[in-house]
């Protein structure tokens, strides 16, 4: 049988608009190449079960499906792809971003809510983030009440950013092109592209032809303003053999603009970049490349003995890549799949420098880039021979795709130390138990043999299932102080160890400097607050049934909304969170914790709960019933953790007890006992 993530696989090969590889699986799914290769695996066995034909997996082509068993299996889908597909945040991001930048119509608020079938409220949130990714390219998200949504700035940083996000997310154009461009129109410019090699008597690298052949398409088909140049650098640009070639292969399709645009993407792939369009001074490249040196080591607590090799080889590379950067050229790493797949860590450290750096410099950095800037440090590793602490986690969930998807992004932001193989049910841990080094789960593991691996948390991560994770992983962002501080006593010590141990004794020394701060913090801490100061009698509410899941919310939070303690947007937060990512607040059967940010209206820490003779369900499509609605709002991530524990608590040891209470007295014993206990 397939589960829901096969299901989901066959589900996307089958209503694609495109022909998928794994790697766009990968990214659809948010799991590692290896766990789609997997599912590949099993799916065959199943086609193969009904006599039908398997999969066919080629490395240039993509995972090939026969057209009579997509025919069979079509029958069998109750929906489709762009229906059940669900976006994260950023790709809604990108999506929202592509539609502003491409769209001559007028786009507000109610496009998007209808387009992405959300709230406003989650809409409005989404183009507070595609304002401020904007912003660092130096371009601003204006709102005009006559035309809606408009993006003003340079017309050549519009098509970086155009470019970028179709080499990020074209898996995403794969299943649904947002009629910003047509596949003919595509396929037409992709073999102008062939015929151009021809001519040229080169051989482009096949990604980079297929983004340019989908930008120069909805450049086309939309009208994108275009970009000017300089009299000295269209001079340049029609001085070389690549302009003459896209006159000869392009003259009855695009302008004369465009095809200068298109000859700048040619000589942006050519091994030597023409420096004479843009000339980066040396000081300004060797400013950046000593940044990124220092948040490496900033990020990793790795400082290089001779860091000059390394220094030379970012030097070279930040030097022709500023040119790219600056014009929006995809740059295509042939080995970028495979250093992300192979060394996760190292991409994860470089991605975060690179995070920053766009920041500085103005312009997106393409996960190529990023790719051979991990390849640099990862090569300067090797010769030194030194290495990341590295760990390969299962990650265990019961609610499906969306929930899992989401909860992995936040593991991987969290720490950069682990390597997640693979998303699974309960009962599929087995076939993994012995390949990784900790299982997180959000369902208890009673198996004797794997508990002193596994740590359960909620589906959506609470600040103490944060601690727990950071404490399992013995990882830890230090603060500039303490970072100068442990750099200093290694400095003076470092004569004295084994060089393979100066990590690990660096390490420790922040280890007990972070612990030191953190019991001078609790001193001067005023005292966490304990569960029964928060559920006081007027906060405890029973009620025989509610008509639907989002009348229990609104009943539950009622007490706080009534005191002043939140704000009505709290309620339609969680209740546009429920619609967006699925019942994550249901974190065991027959029980919800509601809960938003604090910035979505909270104004005192406060909590009630609900108790329900009749139970609710919060999913449309599975079992995911709750008798009890606890509502908490906390206005910050410490004060609540006690409570929480006691909570918790309560809710693990006697459950029974909570769910069989008749009246307000015998919930607050209850609470009473718990705030009492030792945790």
């Amino acid at each position: 049988m397939l589960d829901y993530k096969d299901s989901y696989i066959l589900n996307l090969l089958i209503t694609s608009n495109q022909i998928l590889n794994i790697l766009d699986i990968s990214k659809l799914l948010g799991i590692s190449q290896r766990s789609a290769y997997y599912s590949m695996t099993r799916i065959n066995d199943y086609l193969e079960s009904r006599g039908l034909s398997k999969l066919i997996n080629k490395r240039s082509f993509g995972i090939k499906i026969d057209p009579k068993v997509k025919e069979i299996l079509q029958n069998d889908l109750s929906n489709s792809l762009e229906e059940m597909y669900l976006y994260t945040q950023k790709e809604r991001n990108a999506i929202q971003t592509l539609i502003l930048l491409c769209f001559n119509e007028l786009i507000n608020v109610s496009f998007f809510e209808a387009l992405f079938a959300l709230s406003r409220n989650t809409i409005v949130s989404d183009l507070k983030d595609v304002k401020k990714m904007l912003s660092v390219y130096n371009l601003a998200l204006e709102y005009d009440s006559n035309c809606g949504y408009v993006i003003e700035g340079s017309a050549l940083r519009k098509r970086s950013v155009i470019l970028n996000i179709i080499s990020k997310y074209e898996y995403l154009l794969k299943i649904k092109s947002y009629n910003l461009f047509s596949e003919k129109d595509v396929k037409f410019v992709y073999d102008k592209f062939t015929d151009l090699e021809n001519i040229l008597n080169i051989q482009y690298v096949n990604d980079t032809l297929v983004y340019l052949s989908m930008l120069i398409s909805i450049v086309k088909r939309n009208q994108i303003e275009k970009v000017t140049f300089t009299d000295i650098d269209e001079m340049m640009l029609k001085d070389s053999k690549e302009y003459k070639a896209v006159v000869q292969v392009f003259k009855d399709f695009i302008d004369d603009d465009e095809i200068l645009y298109v000859t700048l993407h040619l000589l942006g792939l050519r091994v030597q970049t023409p420096t004479e369009l843009e000339n980066f001074e040396d000081d300004y490249i060797n400013e950046i490349v000593d940044f990124m040196i220092e948040e490496f080591s900033k990020l990793t607590l790795i400082y290089f003995d001779n860091q000059d090799e390394l220094f030379k080889n970012l030097y070279l590379h930040m030097r022709q890549a500023m040119f790219r950067l600056k014009y929006g050229i995809i740059f295509e790493n042939e080995v970028k799949d495979s250093i992300f797949e192979n060394y996760p860590q190292i991409t994860y450290v470089t991605n975060q420098i690179c995070n920053k750096l766009e920041s500085k410099l103005g312009y997106p950095i393409g996960d190529d880039d990023v790719a051979y800037i991990a390849m640099h440090f990862g090569g300067h590793l090797n010769r030194e021979k030194r290495d990341l602490p590295k760990y390969k986690v299962l990650l265990v969930c019961l609610n499906g795709i969306a929930t899992s998807k989401l909860l992995k992004k936040e593991l991987e932001y969290l720490l950069g130390n682990i390597e997640i193989i693979d998303v699974v049910r309960l009962d599929e841990i087995e076939r993994y138990q012995d390949e990784v080094d900790y299982i997180i789960s959000t369902v208890p593991i009673k198996n004797p043999a794997l508990i002193h691996k596994s740590l359960q948390v909620n589906s959506v991560l609470n600040e103490v299932d944060k601690a727990q994770i950071i404490s399992l992983f013995g990882a830890f962002n230090p603060n500039y102080g303490e970072n100068e501080m442990s750099k200093m006593i290694i400095d003076d010590i470092k004569e004295y160890l084994p060089k393979d141990k100066i990590e690990e004794v660096r390490r420790k020394i922040l280890y007990r400097i972070s612990k030191i701060n953190v019991v001078k913090e609790e001193h001067g801490r005023k005292k966490n607050i304990m569960l029964k100061e928060l559920i006081r009698e007027d906060r405890i509410i029973f009620k025989d049934k509610v008509s639907s899941w989002q009348e229990a919310l609104w009943v539950s939070a009622k007490p706080l909304l009534d005191a002043g303690d939140i704000e009505k947007r709290y309620i339609d937060k969680v209740i546009s969170n429920v619609h967006e990512l699925g019942p994550y607040i249901v974190i065991a059967p027959n029980i919800a914790i509601s809960h938003a940010r604090p910035e979505n209206g909270v104004k005192n820490l406060s909590m009630s709960i609900l108790i329900l003779k009749e139970a609710v369900n919060f999913s449309e499509t599975s079992d995911r019933n709750s008798k009890i609605i606890i509502t908490l709002a906390a206005p910050d991530g410490e004060k609540h953790l006690l409570a929480l524990q006691q909570l918790s608590s309560l809710l693990m040891d006697s459950i029974d007890e909570l769910f069989a209470s008749e009246n307000v007295e015998q919930v607050l014993k209850l609470i009473k006992e718990y705030s009492e206990k030792e945790i």
